[in-house]
C-alpha cells in the first residue's frame, strides 16, 4: 500500500513538472507577439496569463520534494549543485556563442552572463540560490507547526506579491523588503514552503475539490487577463505588470494549479510513459527551447503562412515543444549529455 501512494504521488509530480515544463515554452513563444499591439497581441495575453504559473510551479514542487526531508547539508549540496552548475555553464557558453555580441571577446561575454544571466537561464540562478538556503529554510520548516507555516505564507503574501504589486503600481524605487529589512519574506523562497506546506497537508482535491481548483484557476488567470489589457491600453503600450511571478493573482493562479495536478494519480499507460519522458527531460527542454523559437519564428519565419490568429501561437508552440523534446530524448540517450539535459 505504502509503494502504491509513493507511486501515485512520483506520478502527480511528474504531471506536475510536465506541465510547467510544456506551459514555459508557451510563455516564451507569447513573448514573440507580447510587446507591439497587432492581430496576435490579444491571444497572446490570453495564452500568456494561463501559463504564468509555470515557474511558480517549478519552485513548489522543488519545495515539496526537498524541504520535508532531513539531510546534512554537505551531502545535500554535493548532490543537487553539480546538477545546476553543469547545465547552467553549458548553456551559458552555447548561447553566448550563438547569440552573442561579435565585438566583444568572447570570454568576456562568459564572464559577463556567468554573473548576470543570459536571458532564460535566470531561472537556473535562482534555484541555485534557492538550493543553498534549502538546508536551512528545511530545518525550520519541519520545527514549525502548521499555524506557524500558515503565517510566514501569509507575511511573504504581504511583502512578496501584495505589496510587490503596489510598489510597480505606485512607485519602482519603493522596495517594502529592503525598506522594512524584510528580505526573509521576499523572493521565490515562499512557493518552496507553499509547496511543501501543500505536500504536508495534502488537501483533498478530488471530485468537488479538483473542480474547484481549476474554477480558481480560470478565474484568476481570467482577471490577469482583463487587468493586463486594460492597463495596457490606459498606459498606450504593452505593460506585464500583471504577469509578475511575484503578484497576488499569480501566486492564487499557482496554488490552484498546483493542487489540481497533484491531484491526478492516475493516467493510461501510454500518458504515464509520455509524462514521465517529458518530466525527465524538462530541464533540456528549458534550456533549449528559446533556440528553436529563433529557429522557427526568427530564423525560418515559419510563423508567417499561419492563418487563424488564436490558433497561430498554439500552431507554433506545438512545434517547438514537441521538436525540442524529440532533441531532448534522443541527447539524452547519450551518458555525457543526461548531466545537462
Amino acid at each position: 500500500m505504502q509503494d502504491a501512494r509513493k507511486n501515485d504521488r512520483s506520478l502527480a509530480w511528474d504531471v506536475t513538472r510536465s506541465v510547467a515544463c510544456a506551459m514555459v515554452v508557451m510563455v516564451h513563444v507569447c513573448a514573440i507577439d507580447f510587446y507591439a499591439f497587432g492581430p496576435l497581441w490579444a491571444p497572446s495575453v490570453v495564452y500568456d496569463a494561463m501559463c504564468r504559473v509555470a515557474v511558480p510551479l517549478f519552485f513548489m514542487l522543488s519545495g515539496a520534494l526537498i524541504l520535508r526531508k532531513d539531510e546534512p547539508v554537505l551531502p545535500f549540496y554535493r548532490k543537487r549543485i553539480p546538477r545546476l552548475l553543469m547545465p547552467l555553464v553549458f548553456w551559458t557558453i552555447v548561447y553566448v556563442y550563438l547569440f552573442g555580441d561579435r565585438s566583444i571577446p568572447p570570454m568576456q561575454q562568459l564572464a559577463h552572463y556567468l554573473m548576470l544571466p543570459f536571458e532564460h537561464l535566470w531561472y537556473l540562478y535562482t534555484a541555485l540560490g534557492l538550493y543553498l538556503a534549502a538546508p536551512y529554510i528545511g530545518r525550520m520548516f519541519r520545527a514549525s507547526t502548521d499555524a506557524e507555516i500558515r503565517i510566514f505564507i501569509a507575511l511573504w503574501l504581504l511583502v512578496a506579491c501584495v505589496l510587490n504589486q503596489i510598489s510597480l503600481f505606485f512607485a519602482e524605487s519603493w522596495n517594502p523588503p529592503d525598506l522594512w529589512g524584510a528580505q526573509f519574506f521576499s523572493g521565490f523562497m515562499g512557493y518552496f514552503v507553499l509547496g511543501a506546506y501543500l505536500e504536508r497537508c495534502r488537501p483533498a482535491t478530488s471530485g468537488i475539490g479538483r473542480w474547484t481548483c481549476a474554477l480558481v484557476f480560470l478565474a484568476s488567470s481570467s482577471v490577469i487577463v482583463l487587468g493586463t489589457c486594460l492597463y495596457s491600453t490606459h498606459i498606450s503600450e504593452p505593460n506585464e505588470f500583471f504577469f509578475s511571478y511575484l503578484t497576488p493573482l499569480v501566486a492564487i493562479s499557482s496554488v490552484a494549479a498546483y493542487m489540481f495536478l497533484t491531484s491526478i494519480t492516475s493516467l493510461p499507460a501510454r500518458s504515464i510513459t509520455l509524462v514521465r519522458l517529458i518530466s525527465d527531460s524538462s530541464l533540456g527542454i528549458y534550456c533549449l527551447h528559446p533556440m528553436l523559437i529563433w529557429l522557427y519564428v526568427k530564423h525560418w519565419h515559419l510563423d508567417d503562412g499561419l492563418g487563424l490568429i488564436w490558433l497561430r501561437i498554439p500552431v507554433i508552440w506545438s512545434a517547438i515543444f514537441v521538436s525540442t523534446a524529440a532533441l531532448v530524448y534522443l541527447a539524452r540517450k547519450l551518458p555525457p549529455l543526461r548531466r545537462i539535459t
